[in-house]
């Protein structure tokens, strides 16, 4: 899903055109969310990893979750 709301099939069906005016658009009107989302540095939160029976103790999950080993503050 783009910041416009497409599909990722939506987005192979567009002519050049349409992306030509969407780009025009954009220009006039750019997605202030993505734009607010880059200056203040805001990221989706990675989606928890699924708890497996080889890893009763959750300690995968962890480590995927904080892979450089630092807790950040929220």
């Amino acid at each position: 899903m783009t910041a416009c709301g497409y599909t990722p099939a939506e987005i192979d069906e567009m002519t050049l055109y349409d992306v030509s005016a969407l780009f025009a658009y954009w220009r006039e009107h750019p997605p202030v969310h993505e734009i607010l989302a880059c200056v203040y540095r805001i990221a989706p939160k990675p989606a928890p990893a699924p708890v497996s029976s080889s890893d009763p103790s959750g300690i995968g999950a962890l480590i995927a979750r904080f892979p450089d080993g630092r807790v950040k503050a929220q």
